[in-house]
């Protein structure tokens, strides 16, 4: 099997990151979309005992962890969403909610 893609990782945050100025700044919007992603069925069972065993330096977001639908949605959506995010403020799912509601 190939390698799965990576959708994001905590350290492409911090500390490999520009701007992000701890590990905290860096683990809050991996744990939005993670909360929202299981709020919305979008997790496979993988992805749910990944997001249950914690958000911890060594995380990535990818492909396995996600039902189809949650691949199609952040296919098309995260790379703009993960863009608007501000270290430091909590995220917004708006975007993402907009892109679920197109690729129901």
């Amino acid at each position: 099997m190939g390698i799965a893609k990576t959708y994001d990782k905590v350290s492409w945050h911090f500390p490999e990151g520009k701007g992000c100025p701890n590990l905290d700044a860096a683990k809050i919007h991996i744990q939005v979309v993670t909360k929202w992603l299981k709020d919305k069925g979008l997790l496979s069972a993988e992805g749910i005992e990944a997001v249950e065993n914690g958000i911890d330096p060594d995380f990535s977001l990818t492909v396995h962890m996600l039902t189809p639908k949650g691949n199609r949605v952040l296919e098309r959506c995260y790379s703009k969403w993960v863009r608007s995010v501000r270290y430091g403020e909590r995220p917004l799912t708006d975007e993402l909610e907009k892109c679920l509601e197109a690729n129901a």
